[in-house]
């Protein structure tokens, strides 16, 4: 519930800051400011990235603040009941068993093992995907981190602008109004798209991508224990103590994985040695 108030907070500040700026400067200043710094920043990241990546990341983002996470318990409990079917029923009825899996991940590596792929084969190839997945997030925080970078520079460009139309216009008051305006609004509008819209995303993405990669780091995990025939009990108590400590707030995790503690024998006093009775 406090994740969706906190940006709807953040919006609701950004919109006033906004109005309060626009009630003190006149509509066109307010367009033209804007203007210089989504279009300067725009051009410029289109220019240097592809067009798939924005796509792909404004998809990304979307996830994000949908709030949905992968529940980490249930997919461990759905690694388990994969590894028993392993063991009791062989590969044909794993193979069965792929094709009601969700995760695209988790069901090529049960295809492939049920393909009868050697571990090491299907180690590298997993390990290629989840390379693959990190590049491709480096990639949509490079263009997020662009777009910070990208508009206080801007905001510094229309501060030019307008401190050059002062100088040029020093002998009439109300264009030198006009261009101190200029100047102080788009240094103002870059300052606020990079810090209250732009690096909270940033911010966010980052942790989302966190707990993804954890996520196939379970997949691998559990995948490379199935192919090696590991007890499914085995598996699930290695892959929840793994995440025990590294999300230890997260609401996908649950309580904190706690072993159940060994018990040891207490020992028994030896019966003392009775003398005999002197008669």
């Amino acid at each position: 519930m406090l994740q969706k108030i906190l940006p709807a907070a953040g919006i609701i500040v950004f919109i006033l800051l906004s109005g309060t700026v626009s009630e003190l400067s006149s509509l066109v200043l307010n367009i033209k400011s804007n203007v210089i710094i989504l279009a300067g920043a725009l051009a410029c990241a289109l220019v240097s990235y592809p067009l798939r990546l924005f796509s792909d990341l404004y998809v990304n983002i979307r996830k994000a603040f949908s709030g949905k996470k992968t529940d980490l318990n249930a997919l461990i409990k759905q690694i388990e009941v994969l590894a028993a079917i392993r063991r009791r029923h062989g590969k044909l009825v794993l193979d069965e068993k792929s094709r009601n899996i969700d995760n695209p991940f988790l069901k090529m590596g049960i295809e492939m093992i049920a393909d009868g792929f050697d571990r090491y084969t299907i180690f590298k190839t997993l390990e290629r995907r989840y390379d693959n997945f990190l590049q491709a997030r480096r990639s949509q925080a490079d263009l997020i981190n662009t777009f910070i970078k990208l508009m206080p520079v801007f905001g510094f460009v229309g501060t030019i602008i307008g401190l050059i139309n002062v100088l040029s216009n020093m002998g009439s008051a109300e264009l030198i109004g006009k261009g101190v305006a200029t100047a102080l609004l788009t240094t103002f509008y870059g300052l606020l798209y990079a810090n209250i819209i732009f690096l909270p995303i940033a911010k966010k993405l980052t942790e989302k991508t966190k707990h993804d990669a954890m996520e196939l780091s379970l997949i691998i995990e559990g995948i490379l224990d199935i192919a090696n025939k590991t007890n499914a009990k085995a598996i699930g108590y290695r892959l929840r103590y793994c995440i025990g400590d590294y999300f230890q707030d997260d609401w996908t995790v649950g309580r904190k994985f706690q072993p159940l503690p060994i018990r040891l024998p207490r020992p028994q006093p030896s019966p003392e040695k009775q003398e005999p009775m002197a008669g």
